[in-house]
């Protein structure tokens, strides 16, 4: 399939495995469908760049980053990526589907109680602490970014802007990007980004939940920007004071213009809604529900659940010694192969396979001769391979492509031996044959940053940055540019100034540094 020949119809399968079912978005390089993932059975959204002649390398490193910054986040009032990676000229990334609205369509029907309200507040900023948890700034916080379904489940998506600590931004010229209506003053002002950046824009969103309007959108951009930096916290926040207090607390101090005097984190926010502690799972009360209740029927469904338990082993065990069976192995043992690699022994139990799930694992067998499901349907002549990459991987075994990491199951191949192969964009594939015996499962886990060196350049004012000939990136850059070690030409272009060219050396695991002043030279 290339970038001149796809025809996304309804009928069409992209990729060999996204069943088109509609066009939700669609621009000259950029398309969203609604798609049926036929290996997993059921609903994605589909985000896919046509790299093919690509004015912009950004957009291509924003689509890259936003697939790797969800890889590491896992909670359920954020967006999930179940897949990714290139096909042709084609980068994709997978969401889950969530059948939603947005906040925007929310706050525009006005139905809310003030208690749904603050359930929704609630979700977003758990999901904000987990973020920056993970050292990530989304940068983007507006009610467009905000999806909220008929349950009032509410989920944060679009991390095409989000920022990780210490990152460079990606932007040639300027660092200021996000939505002039939401942003915050350092934001604005093009300074060093923290987390309550992100508490600013949403202390913004949750006055225009609870009161319909943006204290702060003027009638053009400059007026907007005008208004956030030069607001009065008092005079202009006066809606605030016909809302809950613990609202009125929240809003107030999110919306401080001096960060330092802001809400430190999601978690002290949290704190005016009742809600302490690290926050791992989504809180969604009904109306009037009774805290203390719940908290003490919690201990007494965790004690059933463990006694529960405790019955059902001592009925499994009773029935495999009755029928002489041999202990279930642990797992978790690790035993040495002769490869040095990790491997595990398992005893498999295979009932009522559900007809469904075989054809689909029929299908995926066919198309690529391997198999990633848990089912083991020879146990003497096949094992099975997880591979772990950091910071992730397109899968090829045999010259065939598998899948890409994250993995969701076990990649089951025939005994003998096998090349692997893993593909990184930003980094040189790693190689490696592996020897499968029946029964065995191999564990294959690498770091691409094991395997190369690194060439970190700061340019003043900046610079095109070429290697043996090849454009690489413009300076500022997010980070290091990896590199095979090796020799290498490096050429610095800047069109106010004469090209630099060095011979450099590359060694694994080691960064060379290169500064450069154009006014210098």
């Amino acid at each position: 399939m290339s970038s001149r020949t796809v025809q996304h119809t309804s009928t069409d399968i992209l990729f060999e495995k996204f069943e088109v079912i509609d066009t939700l978005k669609k621009d000259s390089h950029t398309s969203v469908y609604l798609a049926n993932h036929i290996y997993l059975g059921k609903k994605i959204i589909l985000k896919t760049l046509n790299t093919n002649e690509l004015a912009d390398k950004t957009i291509l490193d924003r689509f890259k980053r936003e697939a790797q910054i969800l890889a590491r986040l896992d909670h359920p009032n954020l967006i999930k990526v179940l897949d990714f990676g290139m096909y042709s000229d084609y980068f994709y990334i997978s969401f889950e589907y969530f059948e939603s609205d947005n906040l925007r369509k929310v706050i525009q029907r006005n139905n809310l109680s003030n208690e749904s309200k603050i359930n929704l507040v609630i979700q977003l900023l758990k999901a904000l602490n987990i973020a920056h948890q993970n050292q990530i700034v989304h940068r983007d916080i507006k009610p467009e970014n905000i999806l909220v379904n008929s349950n009032l489940e509410l989920k944060i998506a679009d991390f095409g802007l989000a920022l990780v600590k210490n990152e460079q931004i990606l932007t040639q010229k300027s660092s200021i990007v996000g939505t002039p209506g939401y942003m915050s003053p350092e934001q604005i002002r093009g300074e060093d980004l923290i987390s309550q950046t992100d508490l600013f824009s949403a202390g913004i969103v949750i006055y225009e939940l609870f009161t319909g309007i943006n204290p702060f959108l003027g009638r053009e951009i400059s007026e907007t920007i005008n208004n956030i930096l030069n607001f009065n916290e008092e005079r202009d926040l006066q809606k605030l004071s016909t809302l809950p207090e613990n609202v009125q607390s929240a809003v107030r101090n999110m919306l401080r213009k001096n960060f330092s005097k802001r809400t430190k984190s999601a978690l002290e926010a949290l704190n005016y809604f009742g809600v302490q502690g690290k926050i791992y799972s989504p809180l969604t009360p009904e109306p009037g529900i009774n805290f203390k209740k719940l908290k003490k029927s919690v201990l007494y469904s965790s004690a059933a659940v463990v006694l529960i338990l405790a019955i059902i082993g001592f009925w499994i065990n009773k029935n495999l010694n009755q029928n002489e069976e041999k202990p279930i192995p642990n797992l978790f043992q690790d035993q040495k192969n002769k490869d040095g690699n990790t491997s595990l022994n398992k005893r498999e139990v295979v009932q009522n396979r559900n007809e469904t799930d075989n054809s689909k694992n029929d299908l995926k067998e066919k198309e690529t001769g391997l198999s990633s499901t848990n089912d083991t349907k020879d146990k003497v002549s096949h094992g099975r391979l997880f591979v772990e990459a950091n910071p992730w991987a397109e899968v090829y075994l045999d010259n065939k492509k598998v899948d890409t990491t994250p993995l969701k199951n076990y990649i089951q191949l025939e005994q003998g031996e096998h090349e692997l192969k893993l593909v990184h964009s930003d980094y040189p594939p790693y190689f490696a044959k592996i020897n499968i015996e029946p029964d065995e499962i191999k564990n294959v886990k690498i770091n691409f940053n094991d395997y190369v060196g690194y060439l970190d350049c700061k340019i003043y004012p900046w610079g095109d940055i070429y290697i043996n000939g090849e454009y690489k990136t413009t300076t500022p850059v997010r980070e290091p540019i990896p590199l095979s070690p090796g020799e290498y030409t490096l050429l610095v272009k800047n069109p106010g100034f004469d090209d630099v060219e060095k011979q450099i050396t590359i060694t694994a695991k080691e960064t060379i540094n290169f500064r450069l002043n154009f006014e210098k030279q």
